[in-house]
């Protein structure tokens, strides 16, 4: 049960509920997508408020009708949400989002991110709505996985709670294309742009690497040191990106999703039967601790870093292996790991640059550039 102040109560009374009706709400059935982030199935029943000269229709991206103010100007978003609704020339309409995007990149090009109160808290399974900020944030809508019990409190003090999932490389483009429609057709429209761009990468990766070999690739998690080694599941949108740039996620067969407990892991002796002709370290922590030979590891065994085929993956406002709108350039990089000789022609450093100037009105410099390709944390 919610524990909320007297000052956010007065609001649901306020608003005309008492709050408890508000807070025994049934909670929506919910999954953990491959990624970690918590998402829920499409809950259709829902019917849309009365529609007027100030309000508008809209289907969230979980295929609810939902009624939201004709004009919105304040959204509560963290992580890759707040990522969307930035690139999308959303940033002056956030009212609160989540410690993860006030840091590094992301609050180098938007620093005024570092001064919006948080209204999410964790990250990944664990990721949870702050109700007591959010309603005293007052945004209009709110971009998060769906719950119908965090819904209803918003509700009654007219906060929309619009479903979100990122599970996919699909769902990235329709929760993008929502959240553009949300914010006006500007956005929109270069929503829908971006959609093509983003498409157009997988594809172009996909060309470019089909004639060669498939590369096998193990992506390693967690800090690579000690007990079992986090991985990346087959459903999880890296391993989509990994397959459109011609290679194989070793642990798909062993992980074609995430087990019960939201994490997936092997041991070494796995590791050393499979030997992968690379390894994508997705943080400098395990990277650090890969390449290290002075450590004493087992990882020195392995014939990927015996090769030097131990590759660190690139971090912007966003890392790009996960469920965020920055994963456009995730296949490209890809791509150009695993298949060298085919990408030769494909001008990384010029794509970066060209996606940071078109989607977040910033010129990088040449160090701004190594930063996000070769993350130093």
């Amino acid at each position: 049960m919610l524990r909320l102040t007297q000052e956010v109560l007065k609001k649901l009374a306020i608003a005309g509920v008492t709050g408890g009706l508000v807070l025994t709400a049934a909670c929506a059935s919910e999954t953990t997508n491959p990624s970690g982030a918590s998402s829920s199935q499409p809950v259709n029943s829902a019917q849309p408020a009365a529609v007027s000269s100030a309000t508008r229709v809209i289907k969230d991206a979980t295929g609810r009708t939902v009624t939201i103010p004709k004009e919105i100007n304040r959204i509560a978003a963290a992580g890759a949400l707040a990522q969307m609704v930035c690139m999308l020339g959303g940033f002056d309409k956030i009212v609160a989002t989540s410690e993860s995007v006030q840091t590094g990149m992301f609050a180098k090009l938007f620093p005024g991110i570092k001064n919006l109160p948080l209204a999410f808290t964790g990250t990944g399974p664990s990721s949870r709505v702050n109700m007591e900020a959010i309603l005293e944030a007052e945004p209009q809508v709110v971009f998060s996985a769906f719950n119908e019990e965090d819904a209803a409190t918003m509700q009654a003090a007219n906060t929309v709670m619009l479903g979100t999932l990122l599970n996919t490389p699909d769902d990235i483009m329709n929760t993008l294309k929502m959240v553009g429609e949300v914010i006006g057709p500007d956005a929109e429209k270069k929503a829908s742009d971006f959609a093509a761009y983003y498409k157009g990468n997988i594809q172009e990766a996909s060309n470019l690497t089909r004639s060669g070999s498939k590369v096998r690739v193990f992506l390693a998690g967690g800090d690579g040191s000690k007990g079992a080694i986090n991985t990346t599941v087959g459903n999880d949108i890296n391993t989509s990106y990994v397959e459109a740039a011609g290679g194989i996620n070793i642990a798909a067969a062993q992980f074609p999703k995430a087990p019960g407990n939201g994490a997936a892991a092997v041991d070494f002796e796995y590791l050393i039967a499979e030997q992968p002709d690379v390894i994508i370290a997705s943080s400098r922590a395990v990277y650090d601790y890969i390449i290290d030979a002075s450590n004493g590891s087992k990882w020195q065994s392995l014939t990927a870093v015996k090769n030097k085929k131990v590759y660190l993956n690139p971090k912007g406002v966003y890392l790009w292996s996960v469920r965020s709108a920055e994963g456009a350039l995730q296949p490209l990089w890809l791509a150009k790991i695993l298949h060298p000789e085919e990408t030769s022609g494909l001008d990384l450093d010029k794509l970066v640059k060209d996606f940071y100037k078109t989607y977040y009105f910033h010129d990088l410099s040449d160090q701004e550039l190594q930063e996000i390709l070769f993350p130093s944390k």
